[in-house]
């Protein structure tokens, strides 16, 4: 009988250790979702909204509200929606991956549907006094958070499925997640969403993400399909 190599039993044991970690991640991001909306939004408790913002209040000046109203453009649905298919066309036309397309047209359309159906479910009204006009919709959980996580953490996850090389991997994640959080961090500023609006946007997009990717995946396993 052939005995596994010493090659199988380090990816069998990465594997391992990845799900493990996964599932780790995910459940505490349910946890910490289900508490903001429990304790935050549902029981009204303001402490931490409060304190983010008698924080922030201290860097507000013209010269940040500028640099932050042009970092919120790229968590933008007229940023994002393009975005979406250029990747989209990126797969279809230069990769002639029709299912690649599909699936990140996929994850996009649903992620703007499972949005607009929280905020509708939640109500939450905005902060008052915003740094910026003509803002509308409710508050929880974050658009541009919510939309930005999922977006850049898409692209995150198709790169590390690349073959470029292991440093540009880790500097473009970090790159893509830095910009996800200082889109997030400007809703905050510019007063157009609490600081527990913005943190449950980023934990509704892991736990939508890892639901997605794990669907995708599953498919792929029983349907022998290439998807993401």
């Amino acid at each position: 009988m052939d005995t596994p190599t010493q090659e199988t039993k380090k990816k069998v044991k990465g594997i391992t250790l990845g799900l493990v970690i996964a599932i780790a991640i995910f459940l505490i991001t349910v946890f910490i979702f289900w508490r903001i909306t429990d304790e935050i939004v549902l029981e009204k408790e303001g402490s931490f909204d409060d304190a983010v913002y008698k924080m922030l209040s201290q860097y507000t000046n013209p010269a940040t509200t500028h640099v932050m109203l042009l970092i919120t453009f790229f968590g933008s649905t007229k940023f994002l929606l393009p975005a979406y298919i250029l990747l989209a066309a990126f797969f279809f036309f230069y990769n002639h991956n029709r299912l690649h397309s599909l699936s990140v047209a996929a994850v996009g359309l649903s992620s703007i549907g499972l949005l607009f159906l929280l905020k509708d479910i939640f109500h939450r009204h905005r902060p008052l006094q915003p740094l910026t006009p003509n803002v509308i919709g409710y508050s929880y959980p974050s658009g541009h958070s919510f939309s930005s996580f999922t977006f850049f953490g898409l692209l995150t996850y198709i790169i590390w499925k690349t073959n470029i090389s292991i440093f540009w991997k880790w500097v473009l994640s970090v790159f893509f997640i830095l910009g996800a959080v200082c889109i997030a961090l400007s809703r905050v500023y510019l007063h157009v969403h609490f600081a527990s609006d913005v943190v449950a946007g980023f934990c509704l997009s892991i736990i939508w993400l890892s639901i997605s990717l794990w669907i995708l995946l599953t498919i792929q396993r029983s349907k022998k399909l290439q998807l993401l």
